[in-house]
Parts: structure tokens; sequence; C-alpha cells
């Protein structure tokens, strides 16, 4: 992958009394070691004029000058003190643009070109390269356990950077970082930092994020890692509805455990006495094919992980076999609510027949006043009878022996 090297400024070179002429170069260009590079150099010139007679770049190590690569029109491109990483990108008598494929830390410092020129003299341009070195970035959990007042629970090393990375991070929770960094012999750094944070339940299985961020990356480096605390069981037993009556069937206690590491062993235990034969344990389930009152108590489900053991508890209540709602009061209350509620209703129409009666009397006297001497007497009599039949509850396709039956008689006399 080519590096895009960056132009600072574009530098002229000219020699005394030829203004015509030039050298285009990159005063300043930064590249990343492991990379491509190119180090532009463009000799600007009157090629009628001026005859160049041969292009060599040079590094400066101290007060030397290393010829690295040399282009001379008649005999070519040699590369005396560096071969393999070093070439000239499609030379020409003008253009001696070179490549540097990888980049290496040890290729910074300053470089010049020149062009030897006939009849003018020697032309010449410097370039500064910079050489950064992307971190190698990794970020790890550190398992920790419930009850330490803090603890490391992450760490995170931008390695071999030049410059130095910078390390931050990103948390759900409160916590606090460390940071230290290693001078390294080829002149990089490594950053260590930590997160620290006092360890809960909560925290573990939460994604803690380490960003990086250096002059050689683009965009800051997410690196996301998965905390791990270790705590013992929590537990809690589900299953019961409340509606367990005699002689139901297939009911079950599950133990639910929350921990880390996961529990490896359940124990099923009832108050006032050993588990009856015909409840099964599998693991962390209670089966219980029938349930009889065998069973009414407090079950106690202990479950154990490395860390320890922790306990749930839950109370079972056997219902009576016909009424799973609440036993036989409840059907006998609703039979006296429906009877009490016909009869109501029967001994207001027997009161509304009453009133007709006598009204239709009234009428009957007006029209016959002439005929004060043959009083009849009237006689109204409403006869209402009330069937009621329940259904047990528990027994919904059985009809009770017993019917309720209300009967009502009502006898109007009007005279």
């Amino acid at each position: 992958m080519e590096l895009m090297y960056q132009i600072l400024f574009i530098q002229m070179a000219a020699a005394t009394g030829a203004v015509a002429q030039s050298i285009e170069a990159a005063a300043f260009v930064i590249g990343v070691a492991g990379e491509q590079l190119n180090l532009p150099c463009l000799f600007i010139h009157d090629a009628a004029k001026l005859h160049i007679v041969q292009a060599t770049w040079l590094k400066h190590v101290g007060r030397v000058d290393e010829n690295i690569a040399v282009y001379n029109p008649l005999f070519g491109t040699s590369y005396p003190t560096v071969s393999g990483r070093v070439r000239f990108h499609n030379a020409t008598s003008s253009n001696c643009k070179l490549t540097i494929d990888p980049l290496e830390l040890e290729d910074e410092g300053a470089y010049s070109c020149e062009f030897n020129v006939f009849p003018s003299g020697k032309f010449e341009s410097q370039t500064r390269l910079t050489v950064l070195a992307r971190p190698v970035s990794t970020v790890s959990a550190m398992p920790t356990e419930t009850g330490l007042a803090q603890a490391l629970v992450a760490n995170c090393t931008a390695a071999n950077g030049k410059p130095p990375a910078n390390v931050t991070w990103i948390a759900p929770f409160l916590g606090k970082v460390t940071s230290s960094r290693r001078e390294n012999p080829d002149g990089t750094v490594t950053v260590f930092s930590q997160y620290r944070m006092v360890p809960s339940r909560e925290a573990n299985g939460q994604n803690l994020t380490c960003m990086v961020s250096h002059n050689a990356l683009v965009h800051p480096l997410s690196l996301p890692v998965t905390l791990s605390v270790r705590y013992p069981p929590e537990v809690r037993i589900t299953g019961y509805d409340g509606n367990w009556y005699a002689k139901r069937q297939k009911v079950s206690l599950r133990c639910l455990a929350e921990a880390n590491p996961p529990a490896r062993s359940y124990h099923w235990t009832m108050s006032g006495g050993s588990v009856p034969k015909h409840a099964r344990i599998a693991g962390d389930h209670l089966i219980i094919d029938q349930v009889d009152y065998s069973i009414n108590g407090t079950w106690t489900c202990e479950a154990t992980n490395d860390l320890g053991k922790g306990k749930g508890e839950i109370v079972i209540e056997v219902r009576e076999p016909d009424s799973p709602h609440g036993g036989k009061f409840f059907t006998s209350t609703i039979v006296l609510i429906v009877t009490g509620t016909v009869i109501g209703v029967l001994i207001i129409m027997v009161f509304l027949a009453i009133v007709l009666v006598k009204k239709r009397r009234q009428i009957e006297d007006c029209a016959s006043k002439a005929k004060l001497s043959s009083r009849k007497r009237s006689q109204i009599t409403v006869f209402a009878t009330l069937n009621l039949n329940v259904l047990d509850g528990a027994n919904s396709s059985k009809r009770d022996d017993r019917e309720t039956e209300a009967t009502v008689n009502a006898d109007v006399n009007v005279n």
C-alpha cells in the first residue's frame, strides 16, 4: 500500500544566473513504517540549453552523505548502499521520484536530490523525512471477584508506537485509569493503560472499550472487551402458580441460579421432612407427577459453584381437589348469590302484578257504578318456579344431584 506523503511546501533551487532552472521537491514528508513511500524530485529546465549528466539521491548521516540512488541517462540506475527497498519510479532525465518500500524506522532523516547539469553545474534540494510507527494495540479482561474494594478489570496496551499513542476508556460505570509507558531501543514507545473499579455482579458481562488514538491512524481504534466478574450463586425458584390442588398432574419447580462461573450442583430439601418419593429431582428441576398433601411446606434449593453456595425458598400450599380457585366456600357463595338474585326478581314481578290488578279494578269500578250491588271478587295468582343447577368447579362434566328450586305464590284479592 503506497503511503500518501505530505508536502508542507515546495522547495525551489536555482543556480546563479540560471533563473529558469529549478527543482520541485517536498521539504517535509511523513511516512509510516511498513508501508510504501514516494520522495518526489522534478527538475524544471530548458532541455535545449541544458543537458543532465546525472541525478542522485543522497542521505545525510551525521557529516557523511551516502549515495542511495543514482540515475545516469547513459548508464541507467544504481543503488550503492540500499538495495531491494529503494528504486526510481519511472526515472527520466528530469523526473527522479524515489520509492522506498517498505519504509523502516531507520529511513528517517534528511535527504538531498541533486542534478548535475552541463554546462550550468549542480542543482540541489533537501527533504526531511519523518517515519511514524503505528502502534500494535490489544485489550484484555482481567477476571476478578465481588467483595473487593477495587480491582483491576481490564488492560489495554498500545505497543511500539512512534510517537506514543493516546489511550482512553469508554465505560458504563465509574472506574479509575492508571497509565505507564516504556521507551524501546528503536525509538518507539509502548503505552500501558489499566482500568480499575469496584467489581459487582451487574458489571459481569458488560462491555468496556479501549480507545487508541495516533498520528498514523486515520480514525481512533476501538477495542471492546467483555468484563468477567465472578460471584457465588443468587437463587430463586419458579414454577409454582398458587394453584396446586390435590391430584393435579405433572407440576414442577425450577431452581434458577445466577452465578459466575455457572452453578455445578443443586440440592433440594423440604422443611419438616425428607423429599417425598414421588417427587423426582433432575438437576435444577423438581418434578412431581401427582400433587398430594405431602408436598405442603417450604421447599429449598441450594446451588453451588466454585465460589460458594446460594439458597432460594418457596412455600407450597396444596388446595382442595374440587376447587383450585378457593374450595367449596367459593362455590357455595356463588350458589347463594345467584339464588337470592333470582328470587328478588320474582318478588318484584309479583309486586308489579298487584299494582296492575288494582289499576284494572279501578277502571272496572268506573264502568260499572250502576251495578254496585254486584261486586265481584277478583283473584290473581302468580306462580313462579326457579330451578337452579350448580356445577361442581372441580367436576364440571357432572351435574350435582341436588337442584335449587325457588317457588313464589302470589294471591291478590280485590274487594
